[in-house]
C-alpha cells in the first residue's frame, strides 16, 4: 500500500529547526558573560561569569516548539497509517509510544483498528530495535504535554566551571557549584593576588529539564537528538514496509 508520510517529514523538519535555534540560544557565548578585572578596594584579581536568566526564560517556548513538532511527526505517521488502510482523519489516533513494554502494548491494541495488524508489527519490532531512544521520546512528549510542569534549569549533575588555556600548559578549570546560580545571576569563580594568565576561557556548562519524571533523561540535547533519530527510523521503517 501507498502511504504518504510527507506531513510526518515536514513536522521533524520544523522540529530540528527549532532544535537549531535552541542550540544557537544556548550557545555559551549568548547566555553567559565572563569577566575579569581588578577589584578595586582590594587590589585582587578576580573572574565572574553572568547569567543571561532572562535568556533562560526565552529559550523555554523554543524547546516546548521543538518537542511539540517531534510527537507530531510520529503522530502523523500514525495518521498517514491509517489513511492508507481507508481511515478518516481519526482524533483519537496517535503513535503508539510508552516507556514500559506493558504501556506500549496498551497503546498498540488501542490503535491496531486503524492501524492494522503488519503496521503494528512493524511499530513493534521497531521499538524493540531501538529501545535505547525510547526514554528519550518519552521525555519530547512530556515536554510537548506538559509545557508548564518543567524548567530550564543549570545541569546539577555536568561538569560545571569556566576553563581557562594557556599556551603551552594544561588547561586550568575552575569548578562552579550544580546550585551556584540558584541565588543570583553572578557566580566569582576566581579572586586571587595576582591576574588569571592570558588565553582562551571556556564555559563548560550543562542544561537541564527540571520537572520530567524520574527516569527520563534530562538534557535538551540528548533528548532532541536521540528523539529525531528514532522519528527519522519509524518514517523509514514504515516507508520500507509499505513498499
Amino acid at each position: 500500500m501507498a502511504i504518504d508520510l510527507s506531513d510526518a517529514r515536514a513536522c521533524l523538519a520544523r522540529a530540528q529547526k527549532h532544535y537549531a535555534e535552541l542550540r544557537g540560544l544556548t550557545d555559551p557565548g549568548a547566555l553567559w558573560r565572563i569577566r575579569e578585572a581588578q577589584d578595586t578596594q582590594s587590589g585582587e584579581w578576580f573572574g565572574c561569569l553572568d547569567l543571561n536568566r532572562p535568556r533562560l526564560i526565552e529559550i523555554k517556548p523554543v524547546i516546548a516548539d521543538c518537542a511539540t513538532n517531534t510527537i507530531s511527526a510520529l503522530d502523523n505517521v500514525a495518521g498517514a497509517i491509517a489513511r492508507a488502510n481507508g481511515e478518516e482523519r481519526l482524533r483519537w489516533l496517535y503513535y503508539p509510544l510508552g516507556l514500559s513494554d506493558e504501556d506500549f502494548a496498551k497503546a498498540c491494541k488501542r490503535y491496531k483498528p486503524a492501524l492494522g495488524d503488519k503496521m503494528v508489527s512493524v511499530l513493534e519490532e521497531y521499538r524493540r530495535a531501538n529501545r535505547h531512544n525510547v526514554p528519550h521520546v518519552e521525555a519530547a512528549k512530556e515536554v510537548s504535554y506538559s509545557g508548564k510542569h518543567w524548567e530550564l534549569m543549570l545541569a546539577a549533575g555536568s561538569a560545571h566551571g569556566v576553563a581557562v588555556n594557556e599556551p603551552g600548559k594544561a588547561q586550568r578549570i575552575f569548578q562552579i557549584a550544580g546550585d551556584a546560580f540558584a541565588a543570583g545571576n553572578t557566580v566569582e569563580y576566581y579572586r586571587g593576588a595576582a591576574p588569571l594568565p592570558a588565553g582562551p576561557r571556556s564555559i563548560v556548562i550543562g542544561l537541564s529539564l527540571d520537572g520530567l519524571d524520574e527516569g527520563l533523561p534530562k538534557s535538551p540535547d540528548s533528548i532532541f537528538e536521540c528523539a529525531f533519530r528514532f522519528v527519522e527510523g519509524a518514517i523509514q521503517a514504515v516507508e520500507d514496509a509499505a513498499e
